[in-house]
């Protein structure tokens, strides 16, 4: 059964037009901006609500709909359920001047001092399916930024019950894309699901909340669900249990069924015959006249690598039922691809009335309201539709790693190695790679690991690649490859954000807002080490697996300034100390331990900012040499002496003139000199690359042909390129924004070199 979907506008709201099809109330939309909109129906108003939801700091100042409204059926629109008492804020209807809130922390007061949680968070905060209503009060409770808390419909009033208490504060992090329902049963809230915090599975796992002693217990389970994003949960009050569907484990979609029994304490998966196919964001809802789950909308993959683009994208909007005595999963309604009912953010807010009727809200934040009818199971659309327990669906092409062999000639790497031999001497030349990645990978570097003769990077976040997976290039058969199939944050990606937290379901650390110079290599441990966070994380190109430390890091995490650089004893760090000032760190192999490098009292290092500073090592001085663009001693040098542990400026001539930015610097020891990856131009407005004498400890500017890597717009320097010596072959590599490679035989004798004066 296919039912049409009927738009109906009417001076005076209509729930249902007719069973099964979808009534859309245009006059009842949220003025303003908003996302993350909690939804639900309040028994004692007898009616539907909104409660809240995310916006924007320059939204909360504006005239808007008020945080908490109510559907007025008579009316035909939004009520504002403003406090009560007497707030002169606004009309019941329409726009209000409610106070904005004192900063864009989370917090339970506003400007004025009203009690009002705080919706315009910015940074990492999501609220998801963290609230339900409580069947025995009438009250809905929240569980978002480490607090819990609670609303009454009828007394119009917040209260906030807890903080830091449950999953986040127990274990760390912020906990994202979870889920939670009331237990009448049990007169607990069951909470499950969402990621970011700090357990080896990378989620809360089972939680209850009792509203009574207003108490989070942890449940010790021998047996849980794996770890999934944005699946809500749903009680059955009939058969006394909490049912649990599919949802986003960030490398993929599950379609698995999942019942929780609260009085056992056990979990078990079911096995219907048929199920809906995979997704994440639908809403689960119980119908209280058909005693039956139902399950609406949802979301899936895109395989996009555009530059900006969504990795997601809302599903045909379809009915589900399940009987949860039975087993069996069955689609009572179709609207196909064409149904207007999306959501602004990819989860599905939707609520339910006494009566079946459901309400939603679309991607405009506009209401739709639809009478649901079980009686007539479509069994020919649940065969074709539905899918086998237990499917999953991935991202293809450049997300898949397989697509980086099948279906390609073998790789020739005796070819490649004659092509590496007959390179033209100083001048870039870009390499024929086939298999490129087609993401795109700004603001940040790369690094050459040299016990594996491969190019690592793990590069791009805020509006680029946002994935946990590192590519890897192998030098030898020009081919690159993706270890595993990169998990991705949801809203965090290709978004003005970053993850504020540390790893996934899989272990694997979260791309930071950008990279910089935060990745770099360990000789000892044969890794790639990412120090951005508040761990340590080192990836095995061989075996295609991060590890992360188990101490935290001694320094801040810092994504923007910590800048990693190779040395033979280990790893070294330069970046900022807990207390705020800099530092530099070596890592111990053994011990997987970072050990401060001891620093002259009242040392002073360069200024460090993103892309404005680099670090590099001079192995034939056994020193460290720290590069800076900005501040009061920018284009002078400083240089550490590892065994002396003495710090000294070098004060290099033609500072003026070398100027650029730093954060790309490898010492290349045939030519004694560090290259840096930026350009200047000489007087006769000619690009040069800028490189530092380690004979001299002064400035030269050098004349390199050919496809260069920082571009061919004028441009001293490429945010997006990673510039690496490789020792073997003595060459220099370079990769760009959308994993371009090319390769520099740099030979210092027939070089245009020349000082700067």
């Amino acid at each position: 059964m296919r039912t049409t979907l009927f738009v109906l506008l009417l001076p005076s709201m209509t729930l249902a037009a007719e069973p099964n099809v979808w009534v859309k109330h245009t006059a009842a939309q949220i003025e303003g901006r908003r996302w993350d909109v909690p939804v639900g129906f309040s028994p004692e108003l007898k009616r539907f609500m909104v409660l809240g939801g995310r916006t924007s700091w320059a939204e909360a100042k504006k005239p808007r709909s008020y945080d908490v409204l109510s559907l007025d059926t008579r009316a035909g629109k939004w009520r504002n359920e403003l406090p009560p008492e007497g707030k002169d804020w606004g009309a019941e209807f329409g726009s209000v001047t409610a106070p904005a809130w004192k900063s864009e922390s989370w917090g339970f007061k506003d400007a004025s001092g009203n009690t009002r949680p705080n919706w315009s968070i910015y940074g990492t905060f999501s609220l998801g399916g963290l609230y339900a209503l409580n069947t025995d009060d009438g009250s809905f409770y929240f569980h978002a930024g480490n607090s819990t808390f609670r609303y009454q419909p009828k007394e119009r009033a917040w209260t906030e019950l807890q903080q830091k208490t449950g999953p986040a504060a127990q274990h760390g992090g912020v906990l994202l894309w979870s889920s939670m329902c009331y237990d009448q049963g049990a007169k607990r809230f069951i909470l499950f699901g969402g990621g970011n915090i700090q357990t080896e599975r990378g989620d809360p796992g089972t939680w209850t909340f009792d509203p009574e002693t207003k108490r989070w217990e942890q449940l010790e389970l021998a047996k849980q669900p794996p770890a999934r994003a944005n699946s809500r949960l749903v009680y059955d009050p009939v058969n006394k249990l909490t049912v649990l569907f599919g949802g986003d484990q960030l490398d993929q979609l599950v379609a698995d069924t999942w019942v929780f029994d609260s009085a056992k304490k056990t979990w078990t998966e079911r096995k219907p015959e048929v199920s809906p196919s995979p997704r994440g964001g639908h809403a689960l809802l119980w119908l209280p006249k058909s005693k039956k789950v139902l399950l609406l909308g949802g979301f899936t993959y895109t395989s996009t690598t555009g530059y900006v683009a969504s990795l997601y994208q809302p599903l045909p909007f379809e009915a589900w039922t399940y009987d949860v005595e039975t087993n069996r999963w069955a689609i009572v309604a179709n609207w196909g691809k064409d149904a207007p009912v999306g959501s602004a953010n990819g989860l599905l807010g939707a609520a339910v009335d006494a009566d079946d009727n459901v309400m939603v809200l679309d991607s405009q934040n506009r209401a739709w309201t639809c009478q649901i009818d079980v009686s007539k199971p479509d069994s020919a659309a649940t065969s074709k539709l539905g899918a086998a327990p237990g499917s999953v669906v991935r991202r293809k092409d450049s997300h898949d790693p397989k697509w980086y062999s099948e279906g390609r000639p073998a790789p020739d790497a005796a070819a490649v190695a004659e092509r590496l031999k007959k390179l033209p001497v100083n001048e870039w030349v870009p390499i024929p790679t086939d298999n490129a990645p087609k993401m795109n990978m700004d603001w940040g570097s790369a690094v050459f690991d040299t016990a594996n003769d491969k190019i690592v990077r793990f590069s791009g976040g805020h509006s680029a690649y946002s994935g946990t997976a590192p590519f890897v290039y192998d030098v030898k058969t020009d081919r690159y490859s993706l270890p595993f199939a990169p998990e991705y944050p949801l809203e965090y990606v290709y978004s003005n954000d970053q993850v504020d937290g540390e790893w996934s379901f899989q272990g694997r650390p979260w791309m930071t807002g950008h990279t910089y110079k935060s990745t770099g290599y360990d000789p000892n441990l044969k890794a790639m080490i990412f120090a951005a966070h508040g761990y340590t994380y080192s990836f095995d190109s061989s075996a295609g697996k991060w590890s992360r430390f188990t101490e935290k890091n001694p320094f801040r995490a810092d994504f923007y300034n910590s800048t990693v650089c190779t040395t033979p004893e280990g790893a070294v760090t330069w970046a900022r100390q807990a207390g705020g000032g800099p530092g530099i760190w070596r890592l111990h192999a053994e011990t997987k331990i970072w050990k401060p490098l001891p620093l002259p009292k009242d040392a002073r290092l360069p200024e460090m900012n993103a892309d404005h500073h680099g670090l590099a090592f001079d192995s034939k001085r056994n020193r460290l040499l720290f590069f800076s663009d900005i501040g009061t001693k920018k284009g002078n040098v400083a240089t550490y002496d590892i065994a002396g542990s003495t710090l000294k400026w070098l004060d290099p001539a033609g500072a003026e003139q070398a100027l650029g930015h730093c954060r790309e610097t490898i010492y290349l020891p045939e030519l004694d000199m560090v290259l840096i990856g930026a350009r200047t131009k000489d007087s006769a407005g000619n690009w040069r690359w800028v490189g530092f004498d380690c004979a001299t400890d002064g400035w030269v500017t050098i004349t390199i042909p050919g496809d260069d890597p920082i571009g061919k717009r004028p441009i001293p320097f490429n945010n997006s390129m990673g510039l690496m010596y490789d020792p073997a072959r003595k060459l220099v590599w370079a990769v760009g924004q959308h994993s371009q490679v090319y390769v520099l035989n740099l030979d210092r004798a027939k070089a245009d070199i020349k000082p700067v004066k």
